[in-house]
């Protein structure tokens, strides 16, 4: 795996370490493709060996959002036990825990569930599509999308919420009949989803991406 380490791996571009701020430059095409490059002062990582191919990442993108919505409104599961049928959806859960002394926690998974992927997908979204297109338009707002994208990337929780679900599904299986729902397939193949976007399309990769199409 290469990395980036002092004065090796030289060439003319230049980028800046997205967390520590440390200039660095960046490795030649041959380095490029020997692995994944990272900063040698707080070991970010800034890019990896494939190549960004927006159209398949937005294709992605796209069916992640389309798989999003039910994964909102389905039943994850349905829960029989003693007569009794209960089934609830990802937003019937943070919907009940914001009523009441549960507020606080309605308001976190609201935010780390619902609006912090939404904003993920929406800025991804918006980056691959300008850098698919060549009009100065697309990228007008660039700077901003990119900000949310890096935020959202680690705000967005659906992945451990998901492994909250199937750890309380093997749990309660002891206990009661679990079936899984539809909004639980959709959710599971939407994070999977999700996950590949965001690791194909690394924000430092992206941005140098939109940078050499549009000459800014």
């Amino acid at each position: 795996m290469s990395e980036l380490r002092g004065g090796e791996l030289m060439s003319t571009d230049a980028l800046q370490c997205p967390d520590c701020g440390t200039q660095l430059a960046a490795p030649s095409q041959p380095q490029r493709a020997r692995g994944t490059w990272r900063c040698p002062r707080c070991e970010c990582q800034l890019s990896g060996a494939w190549t960004l191919r927006p159209d398949s990442l937005l294709a992605l993108t796209v069916t992640t959002s389309v798989l999003w919505l039910p994964a909102l409104i389905l039943p994850l599961m349905r829960l029989e036990n003693l007569g009794l049928d209960r089934e609830a959806s990802l937003l019937d859960c943070v919907l009940r825990l914001m009523q009441g002394i549960y507020l606080p926690v309605g308001l976190l998974l609201l935010f780390t569930l619902v609006l912090m992927p939404l904003l993920n997908l929406l800025s991804v979204g918006r980056l691959l599509w300008a850098a698919r297109t060549d009009t100065p338009a697309a990228t007008s707002l660039a700077p901003f999308w990119m900000k949310a994208y890096r935020h959202s990337r680690e705000w967005a929780m659906t992945d451990i919420f998901l492994l909250g679900i199937l750890i309380a599904m093997t749990k309660l299986g002891d206990m009661a009949t679990v079936t899984p729902g539809a909004g639980l397939f959709c959710l599971v193949v939407a994070v999977l989803l999700r996950l590949i976007v965001e690791t194909l399309a690394q924000p430092d990769q992206l941005q140098r991406l939109l940078e050499a199409r549009h000459g800014h």
